[in-house]
């Protein structure tokens, strides 16, 4: 979205308007509107992963993507409310952190901060019931049953989880070319395509680079292993494969902790392996249908639902 000459006289007041973010590990994305619902200017940023080491850089990573937000929509900050929604808010101490930075940062009258997967649930489905499927730079799935029980399963990060993510498919792409040339694998397309991709110019250097690379970077290898697996690499297929058992096995942990469904559960995804045209979206679509959930297949965009949270917050 771009903003337009003029668009100031269309906005009553700053005070009348609120933002929504949408931070995770590859990228930011904030979304002005106003109190008629209307979407006034949006900006994209760089990474808004609440990192519990640094969470003063997911600070300045929203501060500048809403001020950004806030030009392209002609209205002057501080808003009346702005909502947050970053991957890693699961960490308590740290969103906490994060939510008084943003506080002190004068966007806007009133600030929150919670996950990127409450931004998009919201999106998806506003107050009712529904499954969230995330499959992009983590993974995770949020359920709101029919009862109004809130379930969650997977979101524990890198080190602990992402189970089917596109960090770690590209983090078992990475390990199976370096045991490739350990003879423990067969010889794979991922070696030329991932050693291509990261300028190494052999395995030697790729644990250098792995040390360095952001988990946005090792995500983004996901597409590549992907491609090499539709081309028959036997090596590439079996990352595919597990990743897709690991995103199976969230969806089975949500359905049997959840009850009270009078029809199929409703799922939507979200995430840059699950949007149209993306490397895994047939094959979660077709895997979700076979265990019995109605999946939704319009877009979810966490920072509209990140844009609702924030009117309602304003609202309070």
């Amino acid at each position: 979205m771009t903003g337009k000459p003029g668009a100031r006289s269309d906005v009553r007041s700053s005070s009348a308007c609120q933002v929504g973010v949408d931070g995770g590990g590859t990228r930011s994305r904030a979304l002005v509107g106003d109190g008629a619902g209307r979407e006034l200017g949006a900006a994209d940023g760089g990474p808004g992963l609440i990192d519990p080491r640094d969470p003063e850089r997911a600070v300045r990573a929203v501060v500048a993507v809403v001020r950004a937000a806030a030009a392209d929509a002609g209205v002057d900050l501080p808003v009346r409310g702005l909502w947050a929604g970053l991957a890693g808010a699961g960490n308590e101490a740290a969103r906490q952190a994060v939510e008084a930075g943003l506080g002190n940062a004068g966007l806007a009258g009133v600030v929150a901060v919670g996950s990127d997967v409450e931004a998009a649930h919201a999106d998806a489905f506003g107050d009712g019931p529904g499954a969230l499927l995330v499959v992009g730079t983590g993974s995770a799935v949020r359920a709101v049953d029919p009862r109004g029980e809130v379930v969650r399963v997977g979101g524990w990060g890198a080190l602990l989880g992402d189970e089917g993510s596109g960090y770690r498919i590209g983090l078992d792409g990475l390990r199976a070319v370096v045991r490739s040339a350990d003879g423990r694998e067969p010889q794979t397309g991922l070696t030329g395509a991932l050693l291509s991709l990261t300028g190494a110019d052999d395995p030697k250097g790729l644990p250098a680079w792995a040390a360095a690379a952001t988990k946005g970077e090792i995500a983004a290898l996901s597409v590549e292993v992907a491609r090499v697996a539709r081309q028959g690499d036997p090596v590439a297929a079996r990352v595919i494969h597990r990743a897709l058992g690991e995103i199976r096995a969230h969806l089975e942990a949500v359905l049997e902790r959840t009850s009270g469904w009078a029809d199929p559960t409703p799922v939507a995804l979200v995430g840059g392996l699950v949007r149209a045209d993306s490397p895994l979206r047939e094959a979660v679509v077709e895997m979700a249908a076979e265990l019995g959930c109605d999946v939704r297949l319009s877009d979810v965009l966490p920072e509209r639902g990140a844009l609702r949270l924030a009117t309602g917050l304003a609202a309070d």
